[in-house]
């Protein structure tokens, strides 16, 4: 099973569970666009990886179709840990817009409601 994290830009948080692992069709539709850019920022509590990093996707023409940036500030701040944590730079703005998934797979549904309930 997996678990589709949807974190839209006002930093409300959904949660869509998928049989399989979603698709970028499956992801469209949740951030609002037709081309998903891919990075990385650091999420532990939706990461099954040690080092609390994950995937990000988001909207990778944003910036070009809106005039008013909507800035995702919850995964902004994370995205820019992984990138002064693994010494990467970013070109200006620096910001990540819109609404934003990550991919959780979840093995034990269990476990996670355990580890989800324990951290709010």
């Amino acid at each position: 099973m997996y678990k589709l994290h949807l974190i839209k830009a006002d930093s409300t948080k959904e949660v869509h569970d998928y049989k399989t692992k979603p698709t970028f069709e499956d992801m469209y539709k949740h951030i609002g666009c037709d081309l998903i850019e891919m990075s990385t920022a650091k999420i532990p509590e939706m990461s099954n990886r040690k080092d609390g990093y994950t995937d990000i996707y988001f909207d990778e023409e944003y910036m070009l179709k809106e005039r008013q940036p909507d800035i995702n500030r919850f995964i902004t701040l994370r995205w820019l840990e992984w990138l002064e944590n693994t010494g990467r730079t970013a070109l200006p703005p620096r910001v990540i817009c819109g609404n934003v998934c990550v991919i959780q797979e979840v093995k034990d549904e269990a476990a996670w409601k355990n580890k989800k309930s324990r951290a709010s």
